[in-house]
């Protein structure tokens, strides 16, 4: 009985604690679940001082496993209350408004909270949020506000020893970016968009020094993207964009830059001459880049960028007339030009193509390079480091018409205010006929036969005005056809004469002769200033090859009369200096005849 008795006292003890739990979780969901949601919208519009305010919706709160769950929650700004005070207070010109349809915590340990003073979180998870960023309009600051350090971490809250969260997590979030900042709103639209934060701490040792914004890493992921430009003849659009404070590095996949007209219209839109350019990168990566640089101080600085599988399709329309007074800078300009500070170590390029096509007539002439790898070093607007005399190499390797092969090298000086840089070039062994898809649509003329060696330009000195050096085109059996559509009896007759005086009388069957006599060109060629850099380049080339086949203008002719003559100078002081020398050799004969003499005597 006794044994019944106990047991039955102890069943009742039990069924009464279960009961006491059950009426203190009870209370605790409906009544601690008041007390936070207002404890939340408060804190909000007290700790931004009214500029923000917050909507909750449906929480649930279970105090033993340290979860939190929230439907609908919003974080809204309020725009005129930033534009009242903007001039008055320190507010960031940075808004964001956030709807959020389901917002977790797990693992939140409630009574180290309150009895430590630490807040310590497993996860803080915002599924499928909304989130739109205003760039205000900037007021002018003071001499006091520009000396104030950025802020790099996360504060501490007062009455708080730490705060340490192992994974912030925002999935499936639609971001929109409206700028406010000029005189047009515009918004660009990001539909997905995946942000993932690892190991955030906020103590009094981590102030943000090493870790940015108080976490190991901040990994962003953007979907789809597009946008019209400024010109609104291009669009820009990307497949996906992701970057990682940890690794320090940014990717961006399917770079996409597209006329909005085709070839025909697109000049013509315009009014004047320009390129037609439809560009697409498979991948393009950033390596070692600084956040810290790029967010509180707007510089662009990374160790390695990596362009991968680049297409460039370029047209121009020269039917079309130039664009009145327009001067294309020098790379060396734009660089040294360009509003931001720019550091870049290393660029490299991997499995390029690029085609170009220029119309003069009814067919466009075209040439296309594919195999193309490159690598720039030194690419920057540094000031100290352009004064301390840095050179920028660009080495690169191609093959023309998918054959022949290019190698090429060009040293800028990029703070050289002349523009100075040089270049040198091989390529080979091509058929020549190859070239014809250019040539014959851009001149009335045709490689009939010939196979190019090897092409070198040993060293080209060029500036922003002229080009000077050397070409060595090493071909075999060339044979040029000249043509003219109009085939009258005097035009046959007079295509004949061309043809017979091109190959036969200016044009070398082969270089060098059968005679071993090798013909050098003479590169000269003053720039086009309303041309780019490319144009320079073929330019310069071309009046080499036009030198080889005995076509020089004025100034190569100078060119090549004073280096005969400093050629025939050179030959006559080496006389002298032989003749010197033989004299020198005569005497002592002479010397030790007399002697001999006078010992016989």
């Amino acid at each position: 009985m006794k044994g019944k008795t106990i047991r039955k006292i102890v069943l009742w003890v039990l069924a009464v604690l279960i009961l006491l739990a059950g009426a203190f979780f009870a209370v605790g969901y409906f009544y601690y679940a008041k007390i936070l949601r207002n404890y939340i919208t408060e804190t909000v519009s007290r700790e931004s001082n009214g500029l923000y305010k917050a909507e909750i919706g449906n929480l649930y709160l279970n105090l033993v496993a340290g979860n939190l769950t929230i439907d609908r929650f919003s974080l809204l700004p309020d725009t005129a209350f930033y534009r009242a005070h903007s001039t008055t207070d320190t507010l960031s010109p940075l808004l964001i408004r956030l709807t959020i349809n389901q917002f977790r915590i797990r693992g939140f340990h409630v009574m180290d909270a309150v009895k430590n003073r630490k807040i310590e979180m497993q996860r803080i998870r915002f599924i499928g949020p909304e989130i739109t960023v205003f760039r205000m309009r900037i007021p002018p600051k003071s001499s006091e506000d520009k000396k104030k350090e950025k802020m790099t971490s996360i504060p501490l809250p007062k009455g708080l020893t730490s705060i340490a969260v192992k994974e912030f997590l925002i999935e499936n979030a639609k971001l929109d970016f409206v700028d406010c900042s000029k005189d047009s709103i515009t918004r660009n639209s990001f539909p997905v968009c995946n942000i993932s934060v690892r190991n955030i701490l906020v103590d009094s040792a981590h102030q943000g020094q090493k870790r940015l914004f108080n976490a190991d890493d901040i990994s962003i992921t953007l979907g789809a993207y597009s946008l019209p430009m400024k010109n609104g003849m291009n669009t820009l659009s990307f497949g996906e964009i992701g970057l990682s404070s940890g690794s320090e590095d940014v990717y961006i996949k399917d770079f996409h830059l597209e006329p909005m007209f085709n070839k025909h219209d697109y000049t013509r839109k315009l009014g004047y001459q320009t390129d037609w350019m439809d560009i697409r990168i498979n991948h393009l990566r950033f390596h070692h880049m600084n956040f810290r640089k790029l967010l509180f101080e707007g510089k662009m600085q990374a160790e390695l960028v990596e362009i991968d599988s680049l297409l460039l399709d370029d047209y121009r329309d020269k039917r079309i007339a130039p664009r009145p007074g327009f001067k294309p800078p020098m790379p060396q300009d734009a660089v040294r030009n360009l509003k931001t500070y720019l550091r870049i170590d290393t660029l490299v390029l991997k499995h390029g193509k690029a085609s170009y096509a220029e119309q003069t007539g009814e067919t466009p002439g075209t040439l296309f390079f594919d195999n193309m790898s490159a690598s720039l070093t030194g690419l920057t607007n540094d000031s100290v480091l352009l004064n301390a005399g840095l050179v920028s190499e660009l080495k690169g390797t191609a093959s023309l018409m998918g054959k022949g092969k290019l190698d090429i090298s060009v040293r800028f000086f990029f703070g050289d205010k002349r523009n100075t840089f040089t270049f040198s070039a091989t390529m080979g062994p091509l058929d020549l006929t190859e070239i014809n898809p250019m040539l014959s649509n851009l001149l009335p003329a045709r490689v009939v036969s010939g196979k190019l060696v090897k092409l070198e330009v040993p060293l080209v000195y060029a500036n922003e005005d002229v080009s000077t050096g050397k070409l060595l085109f090493y071909y075999d059996n060339l044979s040029v056809d000249v043509l003219d559509k109009k085939q009258t009896v005097w035009t046959k007759i007079k295509t004949g004469v061309i043809n017979f005086a091109a190959n036969d009388l200016i044009i070398n069957n082969s270089n060098p002769s059968k005679a071993g006599k090798m013909k050098t060109g003479v590169i000269q060629f003053s720039r086009d200033k309303e041309k780019g850099i490319i144009n320079f380049l073929w330019k310069s080339a071309l009046s080499g090859l036009k030198s080889t086949m005995g076509f020089n203008s004025k100034a190569q002719k100078d060119m090549i009369r004073d280096e005969k003559q400093q050629v025939k100078e050179a030959n006559r002081k080496e006389k002298k200096e032989a003749n010197k020398k033989d004299t020198s050799k005569k005497e002592p004969n002479k010397q030790e005849k007399k002697e001999k003499k006078k010992k016989k005597q």
